[in-house]
């Protein structure tokens, strides 16, 4: 067969021998030329909590790939941890970094002529970034995940970062048991590296690539300290290299189905909300059919059987013990569709067939579920006629029916800063705006606020309303990714103190209770604070879609006039 690398041009054509010439001085030879060029995209890095072992594991991959008759290239990517920069203006990046890791991917495929891809990868934006990157490059490709880390265990009770942050930004901080609490969950609470050991984004996403497909069966919950990790990154090496030889691409696999299955595993696990941007961004990616109708339209009917943090008290190693991801999708097997091919060469039918839960405790059968339906609702209403998003399942009986008064916040700081002052009220809904996607720039995750109402024991009295995100370790009442947002004139913009907010979750609604005459007159009156952003963020802001769309950078020509026909 002849290769893509060849076929572009590395043995034939202009330029030719200067092209063999650059490899040979890297220390290549014409039999190492001759073989598929294998591509390993590692994001691996001393600052992050899920990266720090990623070299180990990248090591495997090249033996896996060297095994089958490939010949490995590593390169890097940014890698940013968002636990870190929680509060500061910084956390701006957390969501835009997927974009810059995609086109970064994209372009260092296309300039060195790689046949195919290992994306070796661990948490929240940037296991999306790197599919997306792939996706553009339009070659065979394979993901590994970095895997969760351990969990820390006090008294018998599993303890994640998410209590570490409720105490931190919702605690008195004068107390001394408190200080001593905060002191010992640094220390403790993270044992190793990997994703932090709940269903936050990171490990939502790490399950989402077995579960769509690119992911080789069992191999994403696997903790990230495991030997078992590092035989599936040599398998993964491998696998790639009959990928290529198949001419399997992700667009062979990312149909509208396998992005269904997406969208099912989702809700069944509770996953983080974060997912139903990345999963709507691959849709966009591979050019398929996907919106926040199939989410509320699965929704209705797909049951939750997880018991992982913060939907329970389970961790992501509990679900690695009770059968890992293959166990998921057999026990969700009749919703999910069988047809769809995997990277492994075995459809979705015939994995799900592979494994059932072995820990009712942690994973339950749809029969006997966690919640009958609604993991992930879209909420509409004068509020988000467009859709925006609620995990439910943190959400307690009496308050999935609330009404009250807004208090109008413009950042997650000024929000954070009311609450731990005493400021809100119970009854109270916080509404925070102006931190979509253009508006923030980058669409901020809502943490301090919520972690603060959690940690002074007002998660169930507060709803909390946003334009931006929510992380995957948030709980309470909280909903997020309104639409359209205030930064482009969406109705939350023209929101004041006081004004009522109904909200009704199983009625899947948010308004704002005003006549539409006065929301009109407020809308036209309405101007965009002003606010300027540079580089990548300032590029952002001036291109990014709605929440509902994504919320990446819209790289389609607006103008139909520039396109070359």
């Amino acid at each position: 067969m002849t290769y893509r690398s060849k076929k572009l041009g590395l043995y034939s054509g202009k330029g030719s021998s200067s092209r063999r010439a650059i490899y040979k001085g890297c220390g290549y030879d014409d039999g190492d030329l001759d073989k598929p060029l294998i591509g390993i995209v590692n994001t691996a890095n001393d600052a992050g909590l899920g990266h720090v072992h990623l070299d180990r594991l990248a090591n495997r991959v090249r033996a896996g790939i060297l095994q089958a008759g490939g010949t490995p290239f590593e390169f890097g990517t940014i890698a940013t941890c968002g636990a870190v920069p929680i509060g500061m203006p910084h956390f701006r990046y957390e969501l835009v970094i997927r974009d810059v890791i995609a086109s970064s991917v994209e372009i260092m495929t296309g300039v060195q002529l790689l046949d195919g891809l290992v994306l070796l990868a661990s948490c929240d934006s940037i296991i999306p970034g790197v599919l997306m990157g792939a996706i553009r490059a339009d070659v065979p490709a394979i993901i590994i995940t970095g895997g969760p880390q351990e969990v820390c265990v006090v008294e018998n009770r599993n303890v994640v970062m998410s209590e570490l942050d409720q105490l931190v930004f919702g605690a008195d901080f004068a107390s001394d048991e408190a200080k001593g609490k905060i002191r010992y969950l640094e220390d403790h609470v993270c044992p190793g590296p990997g994703a932090c050991s709940l269903m936050g984004t990171a490990n939502t996403m790490q399950i989402l690539m077995e579960g769509i497909g690119m992911a080789l069966p069992g191999s994403s919950a696997v903790p990230a300290v495991y030997a078992e990790k590092e035989r599936y990154a040599t398998q993964t090496g491998r696998r790639i290299v009959d990928l290529v030889r198949q001419n399997v691409k992700p667009k062979d696999i990312l149909t509208r189905e396998a992005l269904l299955n997406g969208v099912i595993l989702t809700l069944a696990i509770a996953g983080s909300t974060n997912a139903v941007l990345h999963l709507l961004s691959f849709a966009r990616e591979v050019g398929v059919e996907l919106t926040l109708d199939d989410f509320d339209r699965l929704s209705e009917t797909v049951p939750v059987i997880s018991r992982v943090i913060p939907t329970g008290k389970a961790s992501v190693i509990d679900l690695y013990k009770a059968g890992g991801v293959p166990a998921v999708m057999g026990e969700m097997r009749d919703f999910l569709h069988g047809e769809c091919v995997t990277v492994s060469g075995h459809t979705v039918g015939e994995i799900s067939q592979l494994r059932r839960s072995s820990d009712p405790a942690t994973l339950t059968s749809v029969d006997e579920p966690v919640f009958k339906n609604g993991g992930i609702v879209v909420i509409k209403g004068n509020l988000s006629p467009n859709g925006a998003i609620c995990r439910t399942t943190t959400i307690s009986e009496k308050t999935r029916k609330f009404t009250g008064p807004a208090r109008v916040f413009h950042s997650d700081e000024e929000a954070h800063e009311a609450v731990v002052s005493r400021k809100i009220q119970r009854g109270d809904v916080i509404v925070i705006r102006y931190e979509g996607p253009r508006g923030a720039p980058g669409m901020r995750e809502m943490m301090m606020t919520t972690d603060a109402l959690v940690g002074i024991g007002m998660g169930q009295d507060v709803f909390v309303l946003t334009d931006g995100r929510f992380s995957g370790f948030t709980e309470g009442a909280a909903i997020g990714h309104i639409s359209p947002e205030a930064a482009i004139g969406g109705v939350i913009a023209i929101v004041e103190d006081g004004d009522t907010i109904r909200i009704d979750i199983d009625n899947r609604t948010a308004d704002l209770d005003l006549p539409q005459e006065e929301i009109g007159r407020r809308l036209e009156n309405w101007k965009l604070p002003l606010k300027k952003s540079k580089g990548i963020l300032g590029i952002y802001a001036k291109t990014a879609l709605q929440a509902h769309q994504g919320g990446m950078i819209d790289d389609e020509v607006a103008n139909e006039d520039q396109v070359l026909k």
